[in-house]
């Protein structure tokens, strides 16, 4: 220790040397006799006596002096292995001079360097030693020395704590003037070291300036205290002192640098690291250059910021400062260097979301928003408008997420977002904007009563808000009409035609307006609406012929059968082949030359109907045999029936046509061959509605060839079996006449009681009770009508009715969504000659189908198609064959029933369209993908409902498993413009696109995705998944890097 060894003196022992003298002879031979010799011996002795005394005295001052030998021996021993860093040797030798030497000179010398020995050797009660010694030794110039000494060893050893207290305890006074400079700087780095920032500018200050050895490095620390103090003009002098030395001539310019930043002398910055730029190894250089670029950026020169960005990042861009990369983004951005501001602000954005993330959030909205990516710059703006402490990000980034969830067809979510944005920023810089837009989205998204409410309110409409009114009313209609409220329906209508902006919504809404007064009648009013739209519109508009079509309806209903021949005539004519209503049209045209007698002109539109490939072809051929019939041109009439039998097969006019080939006979008088036709109705189909008649038309048959017995039981069947049925009324006569043929009159009163009993009187007490409890069920009070239609089954339960009776119970159930009603339709479903038999049939198979009990289903399904007697019915029987056959994977059949409902099942378009998706859905469990994209591309094509809303995911499900990602991303953002409305697919879509995004290595998007639904998606089940998938993506990026703790939007380092 250089202060210890400038503080220790040198000792020099003591010599002494003692040498004896030789000793004189004496003639004692001559003088032994004598009294001298006496005198001589007496004095010898007495001689001798002194001689001892002095050689004891002579050995005692002798032993003193050895002893001092020894002890300066020890002392300079001590000093010399101290100087030799043998500080446990030292150490012992202190303590044995100590020993030896209590009182001695150097004793307190030596209690200070065995002190020191054992703060060396880091002995546990060096310090007290030390403190000991000073206490005990005030005055001794050493003890103030030993503070020094203390505060030395401790900064030696970093315990700069340690060293702060001593060096404030020393007494710098007995120092010199290098050794006080050294202390003064030793104190300093301590203070600076515990960032004790202004009191070790005080000691950097009293070094900084006397040069030396200390007097840079006193500077350098110096005006880093200041910098970090903010004196950035004293700081600015301390390093340029600084930085005259060469020691120093590296480091100081990134500190310089950065007080230029500070100080924000952005052009000082730029051109003093211009001069060091030729400079060789300069520390921080990267830093420095980085530097610049933020003052370019500072000065707003976007362009070589950018530059020094570029080449400050290359390589780290993955790892670089968040706020470096938001920066060096937004400078991409700014100079509409689209690709190149993606990569830093998707970087800066990576692990935990900070202030950098939300602003770079921002940013990349506005990117993907120039680059026509709305879905993406979605969930950018969702993550940015969360940054509460900028309540003008907030402001403009929720502006821009309302009206991109508006311009993508999400209207619930902008009016949500436009509605708090009114709330929280009411003079804000889009009120204006946003109000016109409110007043739109409230419309787009079916919320027209709080549209019209909103607007109504307003003070003033502009055209557009006057427009968008005029919508919502006919939308509002429109709803309405679909709820079958057909008076509020033309209410609304009446409001939409009060505001005539768009003409395309004025012929809407009296289009719309005619059809709901068709449907309640009123087709004198229904007529002037839908002339109004005749009158008005493109003549061969879509619209127009549609109105045509449905005036047709109108004058026909209003028995204005030259009218309507007109209006069907008008509308056959202008239709283009693809008119969906055509080939209803044609028909419904012949109808009317029918209606009109003009059999002729009907049989030609008939046949035309024929070359439509009407679904209804049956129809038409049923009707062109009637007319034949009519003509009496027998062979042709039986040929159209015949048709119907053979090429219909589920066709619900073949016992129809089976009845009228027996009525052909029977008017020919062929009895035989009437009566086998009657028997093929009867047989085929026992609970169809022909059958009670045919059985009448047998008997008949039975009666005219004389076989009074089976005429008899033919009557007789339909009392017993049918009694329910009004023909029942008019086989009393017939069969009495049969049975006194028959020689049975006796059997007749036998008869007439069963029929009393089965036919009661309609003003009896039991058909009272029975019109009673039904009446309940038709007028929706299910619970009551139950409880009155079971007490009824168990009073009457003989009743014909009573079969009539518990369907209305198993009705009511089913109204209820109450399982009882199942085992009431299987109890039914035995009965084939009942009424409601196929209606049964329905229930069980829809029902069957509900609790996902399908191969229960398909049977009943099976026979509801064999015997549906209208279009409706027979959709339901193949959509259900089609769907139970999918799930159960049987995928060949599922194909077989959607062909046929392509085919003849087409009851609306979205019939069509259920089909066609399961067409594509068929393939796609098969694994034909490019089969099943086709398909469901034919289903978007032609579906804007839920169908092609489903179809649209699953091609892009394929499109995702055979890994063409980009197709998949944009086919999942058209799905959620194009199917806003189709909530359950919309969430699906968005969790899908940020698998899509992940395989793409778009991490950011992929989170901000799911992190939107996760705040904003209105059902769970999807907010659940999301949750998953992104916690499962965290979990990922923890593994690969720790996330980062700090907020990163202040320039730290700089």
């Amino acid at each position: 220790m250089d202060l210890f060894f400038k503080l220790v003196a040198t000792i020099k022992s003591p010599k002494a040397s003692f040498r004896r003298k030789p000793l004189m002879r004496f003639p004692f031979a001559e003088i032994k006799s004598s009294w001298i010799y006496s005198f001589i011996i007496y004095k010898i002795k007495v001689a001798a006596v002194a001689c001892l005394f002095c050689l004891l005295s002579f050995y005692s001052f002798g032993q003193d002096g050895l002893l001092q030998q020894k002890s300066a021996r020890l002392f300079k021993t001590g000093v010399e292995l101290m100087s030799q860093n043998q500080y446990a040797a030292a150490r012992e030798n202190f303590n044995q001079y100590i020993s030896v030497a209590p009182n001695g000179s150097e004793k307190q010398d030596a209690e200070y360097y065995r002190a020191i020995c054992s703060l060396n050797l880091y002995h546990a009660d060096a310090e007290k030693q030390v403190q000991d010694f000073i206490d005990n030794y005030p005055s001794n110039p050493k003890s103030s020395a030993a503070y020094v000494e203390l505060a030395t060893f401790f900064y030696n050893e970093k315990n700069y704590k340690k060293a702060t207290t001593y060096f404030a305890k020393a007494d710098f006074g007995v120092l010199s003037t290098s050794e006080q400079n050294t202390a003064h700087f030793r104190w300093g780095y301590s203070l600076f070291s515990q960032k004790i920032l202004k009191d070790a500018l005080d000691q950097f200050n009293y070094v900084k300036t006397q040069g030396g050895q200390y007097g840079p490095a006193s500077s350098y620390y110096a005006g880093y205290a200041e910098f970090s103090q903010g004196d950035y003009t004293n700081a600015l002098i301390d390093l340029k002192r600084a930085e005259q030395s060469e020691a120093y001539s590296a480091i100081v310019p990134y500190m310089m640098a950065n007080v230029y930043y500070k100080q924000k002398d952005y052009n000082g910055l730029i051109g003093y690291a211009q001069t060091v730029s030729s400079r060789k190894e300069v520390s921080n250089a990267e830093e420095i250059a980085l530097l610049v670029a933020e003052a370019y950026y500072k000065k707003a020169d976007y362009k070589n910021a950018l530059a020094g960005y570029d080449k400050y990042l290359t390589g780290k861009e993955s790892t670089a400062n968040k706020s470096v990369l938001l920066r060096a983004g937004y400078s991409a951005f700014v100079l509409n260097q689209d690709s190149k501001a993606l990569t830093y602000l998707k970087n800066s954005f990576e692990g935990v979301v900070d202030s950098v993330g939300y602003y770079s959030s921002y940013y990349l909205g506005q990117l993907y928003l120039r680059g026509g990516q709305k879905a993406m710059a979605l969930t950018a703006f969702d993550m940015a408008r969360k940054f509460k402490p900028d309540q003008k990000l907030v402001e403009e980034s929720s502006f821009q997420f309302a009206k991109i969830s508006y311009d993508i067809g999400r209207p619930d979510q902008a009016i949500k977002e436009f509605e708090g944005i009114l709330k929280n920023f009411p003079s804000g810089n889009h009120t204006i904007e946003i109000k016109e837009l409110l007043s739109q989205a409230y419309v787009n998204a079916n919320n027209f009563n709080k549209a019209i409410e909103y607007i109504e309110a307003l003070p003033n409409w502009s055209k557009s808000v006057e427009r968008a009114y005029q919508k919502a009313t006919l939308l509002k209609g429109m709803e309405s009409f679909n709820q079958e409220n057909y008076d509020q329906a033309i209410a609304f209508f009446d409001k939409s035609l009060q505001h005539p902006i768009d003409s395309d919504y004025e012929l809407e809404a009296n289009f719309w307006s005619g059809e709901a007064f068709s449907i309640a009648r009123k087709y004198d009013e229904a007529a002037k609406k839908y002339l109004a739209v005749i009158n008005k519109g493109d003549d061969n508009s879509t619209l127009v012929l549609k109105s045509r079509y449905g005036l047709g309806y109108t004058y026909f209903n209003l028995r204005q059968y030259d009218k309507a021949l007109f209006s069907f005539k008008e509308f056959v004519l202008k239709s283009p082949s693809s008119q969906p209503n055509l080939s209803d049209g044609t028909l419904r045209l012949a109808d009317c030359y029918y209606m009109d007698k003009s059999y002729g002109d009907a049989l030609l539109y008939y046949k035309k109907a024929f070359n439509t490939n009407s679904p209804d072809n049956d129809y038409a051929h049923f009707q062109a045999g009637n007319i034949l019939g009519i003509q009496r041109k027998y062979a042709e009439a039986k040929t159209e029936f015949s048709l119907v039998l053979r090429n219909y097969s589920g066709s619900r006019f073949l016992d129809q046509a089976r009845f009228q080939l027996g009525q052909l006979e029977f008017e020919q008088g062929n009895y035989e061959n009437a009566k086998n036709s009657y028997t093929e109705l009867i047989n085929s189909n026992p609970s169809s509605p022909f059958t009670p008649t045919a059985y009448v038309r047998r008997a008949a048959s039975y009666f005219n060839l004389k076989d009074y017995n089976k005429t008899a039981q033919d009557y007789i069947t339909v009392l017993e079996d049918y009694a329910s049925n009004p023909v029942a009324n008019e086989v009393l006569l017939p069969l009495q006449e049969a049975l006194n043929l028959a020689g049975r009159s006796d059997e007749f009163d036998k008869y007439l009681a069963l029929a009393k009993k089965n036919i009661p009187d309609a003003k009896g007490i039991e058909a009272v009770e029975f019109e009673a409890a039904k009446n309940l069920y038709f007028d929706q009070k299910y619970e009551n009508a139950i409880k009155n239609l079971d007490a009824y089954i168990n009073s009457y339960k003989e009743s014909p009715r009573n079969a009539e009776a518990k369907y209305y119970e198993a009705e009511s159930y089913y109204r209820l969504k109450n399982p009882k009603a199942l085992p009431i339709y299987y109890e039914l479903s035995g009965d084939k000659t009942f009424s409601f038999a196929v209606k049964v049939t329905s229930r069980i198979a829809e029902l069957e189908f509900k609790q996902t009990n399908y191969t229960k289903a398909i049977p009943f399904f099976q026979l509801l198609a064999r015997e549906a007697t209208n279009k409706r019915d027979q959709f339901n029987a193949w959509s259900g064959l089609m769907e139970s056959y999918f799930y159960l994977n049987q995928y060949d059949s599922t194909e077989k029933y959607a062909h046929i409902i392509l085919e003849k099942g087409s009851v609306n378009a979205g019939a069509q369209n259920k089909a066609s998706l399961f067409l594509g859905k068929a393939a796609m469990g098969k694994n034909d993908y490019e089969l099943a994209k086709d398909e469901f591309l034919a289903t978007i094509n032609s579906a804007q409902d839920e169908y092609g809303a489903e179809a649209k995911y699953h091609l892009a499900e394929i499109l995702y498993l055979t890994k063409e990602y980009k197709q998949c991303y944009q086919t999942l953002i058209s799905l959620n413009t194009d199917f806003a409305s189709y909530t359950d697919w919309v969430g699906k879509s968005y969790l899908l696109l940020a698998d899509d995004c992940l395989a793409m290595n778009d991490s950011y998007q992929a989170k901000a995705t799911l992190q939107s639904l996760i705040d904003n998606f209105p059902l769970d089940e999807i907010k659940k998944q999301a949750t998953l998938k992104l916690n499962k993506i965290r979990d990922e990026e923890l593994k690969k890097q720790a996330p980062e703790k700090i907020d990163t939007l202040s320039n730290d380092k700089n």
